[in-house]
């Protein structure tokens, strides 16, 4: 009944785009209007079970399985409560209804209106109402405050935590809180009050937090994520194969700490190999003798992408001068690099390229056991526009 609107769809939905509202649109017809009765039509099925306001599709018939909710009618400065029922009609096949009480005292037939979903509540919005629709400008208005909430969540997590890196960057140099490559995190984030842990999650209310030395040079690089090899699909096993096999003696341990890459070998014959056809990452080695290239580590790029995907949806990346060594190393955090949406399709081009590779850290803890520190993908921060949109820059 959307085309017995009297207010033009496209130009509504358009408004509602603008402040990053999702709305579904009912048109009552007379009918409807004089009965408060309506189908519940499958656009506003779907946006219900995607809101988790309501599932249809589990509901039994009749009345003992009617759903009832607050929702509230929205005036240019005022909401009036009320409430909805969903439910499935014994007759009729069941099919889905929706009754909102008092409607004839908010609406007209054939007057558009506009379902939002928030916190379990819906609101209606008479999208025929120009003084309504108006108030969709004015933050303090019931709608404008509807389209502050709708604004990404990670928008206002970004300006708090702007702050709050800010307010760190404003103290000067601090002392580090662990010795290591790992301080110059560890320290923001307890400055931050954010808990060290082994989650995958995002730092802070769904933003990566990545700190970094100041640094010159091919040694300037960020760390993506780390992803250990899929072993079962790995020739060479497991780590401590891989550890035992091609390590090296260094202050008294085992170790194999190296970066390679798919472009080149690096100077222990270690590269990496792209598998188009499985989709996989082959890490791999060149026997100095033979010339022999053997196949040892792989990864699945399917992973790798979706680890990507969710490890960068919003990143921090914050750069810090530092001074001294060990425990009495200091840091001074200098700026960020806000990073959104990497573009996982190129994470291909860009490991076959070079630009993005990946650091094995490891060492023998015991016997034939690992300590490992991760392998770690890695990108140089001027390379960012290939894999990121344009990124903002605060100094701090």
């Amino acid at each position: 009944m959307l085309d017995k609107s009297d207010t033009n769809i496209s130009q509504t939905l358009a408004t509602f785009n603008q402040h990053n509202i999702d709305v579904a649109l009912l048109v009552p017809t007379q009918t409807g209007m004089e009965k408060s009765i309506m189908d519940a039509t499958a656009t506003l099925r779907s946006f219900f079970k995607e809101n988790q306001f309501h599932d249809y599709e589990t509901q039994e018939k009749g009345p003992d399985a009617k759903v009832v909710k607050q929702i509230f009618y929205v005036r240019p400065n005022t909401l009036e409560p009320a409430f909805v029922s969903l439910y499935r009609p014994q007759t009729k096949s069941g099919d889905p209804r929706v009754w909102f009480s008092h409607l004839k005292k908010y609406a007209w037939p054939h007057n558009l209106l506009a379902i939002i979903i928030k916190e379990d509540k819906a609101y209606v919005v008479n999208c025929s109402d120009t003084q309504i629709m108006a108030s969709l400008s004015t933050p303090t208005t019931p709608l404008g405050t509807l389209s502050i909430a709708a604004k990404p969540s990670s928008q206002n997590a970004a300006t708090e935590l702007l702050k709050m890196i800010g307010h760190v960057s404003n103290k000067g140099f601090i002392q580090t809180k662990r010795s290591g490559a790992t301080g110059v995190g560890m320290t923001l984030e307890t400055m931050l009050g954010i808990s060290a842990n082994s989650s995958k999650a995002p730092d802070y209310k769904g933003i990566e937090i990545k700190a970094k030395r100041e640094k010159k040079g091919r040694s300037n690089r960020s760390t993506l994520f780390s992803k250990a090899p899929n072993w079962h699909l790995s020739p060479i096993g497991n780590a401590w194969s891989l550890l035992s096999t091609y390590g090296y003696h260094r202050d008294g341990k085992l170790r194999l700490n190296q970066e390679i890459n798919a472009k080149n070998p690096n100077s222990l014959g270690w590269g990496l190999e792209l598998d188009t056809g499985r989709d996989w990452l082959k890490g791999t080695h060149t026997d100095s003798t033979t010339s022999t290239i053997k196949h040892l580590t792989t990864w699945e790029m399917n992973v790798l992408r979706s680890d990507l995907k969710a490890k960068h949806k919003e990143t921090f990346w914050v750069t810090a001068k530092c001074r001294g060594k060990g425990m009495d190393e200091e840091f001074h955090y200098i700026q960020i690099e806000h990073t959104r949406e990497p573009k996982v399709r190129n994470l291909n081009t860009l490991i076959e390229t070079g630009v993005i590779s990946v650091d094995f850290l490891m060492s023998q803890k015991g016997p034939q056991s690992v300590r490992d520190h991760g392998y770690l993908f890695k990108i140089h921060q001027r390379d960012f526009p290939a894999l990121f949109p344009p990124s903002q820059i605060y100094n701090l």
